[in-house]
């Protein structure tokens, strides 16, 4: 008798008009790590699928996360009008673009343990049209209590595109190419809060206010046929479904009080352990939430600074930031230069260089910021060409897109996939928690402290976080090796969240 599990399996003897059992040997429950592709080149492993395939799927995922950063920064364009209609503040208005900031900080805990159960095609499905039915209750709302609460959940239901979409992207590509695919994606979600108050500030002078929504809407509703278009990426999902076709015993699910709270501790508690628990992860995710905080007080500043100064109207304002994404642009185009030409070839060495060996665009990107800063502080006058302070956000764009893409790298050389995933996590949180404050004191602070010392006073700030980099280069070595989530418990936990 074979050790396997057994089953009575009704037999029907026509014949003789009777029904009798027999036992029936049924394989033995195949351990999920014991799941993988059929070889290399498994033509299911979606990073074997045709190349048009893998650029299309990425290029989907980056516009749905262009859209979703698109929706926070479209709103300040209208908040003085929101405010004149409802009759309230502007500081008041200025709650629904950090409502929405809260919203896309707190949804990944959400998204996280979703996509684990069941795959990433089915979050971008449900998030995006969840979140366009509350861009449109701020379109039609009728007083400020309704456009806050909108934005809030518009925000919290946009977010798992943010939280999935880098694991899509990882899902596809090699080692050698997904430096070039991460690029190109991650331009996406930088892109779409400079993109919005250029939209915007031509849509206020033309139209009303609410058409930042239904321009947001139409934007987000452009992209539902490519969604449903989408194929799984996510391994673990396509191995389990393959197992089940081929008739393979799958281990029993866990009850799902258990199964709850092993997500609570693997995919929601982490995050925040790892920021007090782990230096790396505190040091990058609160230099990168500088940097993106003062990005998003930069759509308060450059409108005071340009329509103070100069007197650009609300349309001509939205170009100043123009600049930043021409920076943008410059700073993915040198990590992808480094990228081709020293990282990858770095991959094939016999012994690879440690993870400190990808801080050098960390390292350019944090002398470029507070250039940039100063810059803006001390050439924002009558006397200087606009020209030239909006230049300025060219190493301000460099410098953040350099960093984001550094800190992304860095968390993934030093920590196992899961733990990668939660370190990200917890830069997301505090980025966007970090971004919702900003705005809502940075036009008290520019009329108090003037243009020149409120910008300085973030120079000076850039330039304490400066050394971060040459630190980490110093010492990363050491924090990691007393770090707490290493590859066994790794293993583990992968064990944990595939058996849910």
């Amino acid at each position: 008798m074979s050790s396997g599990a057994s089953s009575d399996t009704e037999l029907i003897d026509l014949e003789n008009g009777r029904i009798y059992r027999e036992k029936a040997e049924l394989p033995e429950p195949t351990d999920f790590a014991e799941l993988d592709w059929d070889g290399p080149d498994d033509p299911e492993n979606p990073k074997n699928w045709p190349l048009w395939r893998r650029w299309y799927i990425t290029f989907v995922v980056a516009w749905m996360c262009l859209v979703v950063t698109f929706g926070s920064s479209i709103f300040v364009s209208g908040t003085d009008y929101i405010a004149f209609e409802f009759g309230t503040s502007r500081t008041v208005a200025l709650i629904g673009l950090s409502l929405y900031l809260i919203g896309l900080a707190c949804g990944p805990t959400i998204a996280a343990p979703i996509s684990e159960t069941v795959g990433r095609r089915p979050v971008y499905f449900t998030s995006i049209p969840i979140s366009m039915l509350f861009t449109a209750g701020v379109g039609n709302a009728h007083n400020i209590g309704t456009v806050l609460v909108c934005r809030f959940f518009a925000g919290f239901f946009a977010s798992p595109v943010l939280a999935v979409a880098g694991g899509t992207i990882q899902d596809l590509w090699n080692p050698d190419m997904v430096g070039a695919a991460m690029c190109g994606f991650c331009l996406a979600p930088f892109a779409g809060p400079v993109l919005g108050p250029i939209i915007g500030g031509f849509l206020i002078e033309k139209r009303s206010w609410n058409w930042t929504m239904w321009v947001l809407l139409m934007f987000s509703g452009a992209i539902l046929p490519f969604i449903a278009t989408l194929r799984e990426t996510y391994k673990p999902i396509i191995l389990k479904r393959r197992a089940k076709k081929r008739g393979l015993a799958l281990p029993p699910k866990l009850p799902t009080g258990e199964a709850l709270k092993l997500v609570f501790m693997v995919t929601l508690q982490r995050p925040f352990a790892m920021l007090v628990f782990e230096p790396i992860v505190l040091a990058l995710s609160l230099y990168m939430s500088f940097v993106f905080a003062v990005l998003f007080g930069f759509f308060e500043a450059f409108p005071f600074v340009f329509t103070t100064v100069y007197d650009f109207n609300s349309g001509d304002t939205g170009l100043t930031f123009l600049g930043i994404g021409v920076g943008l642009s410059i700073g993915a185009a040198i990590y992808l230069f480094l990228d081709r030409t020293k990282y990858v070839p770095a991959m094939r060495l016999p012994v690879p260089p440690p993870p400190e060996s990808r801080l050098l665009p960390a390292k350019i990107g944090a002398v470029a910021l507070p250039i940039g800063l100063f810059w803006l502080a001390w050439t924002s006058r009558k006397s200087v060409h606009w020209i030239v302070p909006v230049l300025s956000g060219v190493p301000f764009g460099m410098a953040l897109i350099l960093l984001f893409f550094t800190v992304a790298t860095y968390f993934t050389l030093c920590y196992p996939a899961m733990a990668t995933a939660s370190a990200l996590a917890a830069n997301n949180m505090l980025r966007y928690l970090m971004a919702a404050g900003f705005p809502l004191f940075t036009i008290q602070m520019y009329e108090k402290m003037g243009i020149d010392w409120a910008t300085s006073f973030y120079a000076f700030v850039a330039l304490a976080m400066l050394p971060v980099p040459w630190a980490l280069g110093r010492y990363g070595a050491r924090l990691r090796t007393g770090s707490r989530y290493g590859l066994q418990e790794e293993m583990t936990e992968l064990k944990i969240v595939q058996s849910i």
